[in-house]
């Protein structure tokens, strides 16, 4: 190998590897939150109303979770 191939090799390996998209500990920490709050209010209302509310909620979080996969495939 050449010094100039050489020197192409690692121009093309070093690159900025920064991501504008990386979580921080607060959001990820809100997020769990969101979880956490979503699913004992699920709870809740299973044994407040009925059990056909854990039906409801899920059939409901089907769209949600495609949105999800889409999104995060997307990567947008």
């Amino acid at each position: 190998m050449t010094d100039a191939v050489i020197d192409t090799s690692i121009s093309i390996d070093t690159h900025d590897h920064h991501e504008d998209g990386i979580a921080t500990p607060r959001g990820v920490a809100l997020f769990l939150l969101f979880v956490v709050v979503v699913i004992a209010a699920v709870i809740y209302g299973m044994f407040a109303i009925g059990p056909w509310v854990l039906g409801v909620t899920a059939v409901a979080t089907v769209p949600l979770i495609y949105i999800a996969l889409l999104i995060l495939t997307v990567g947008k």
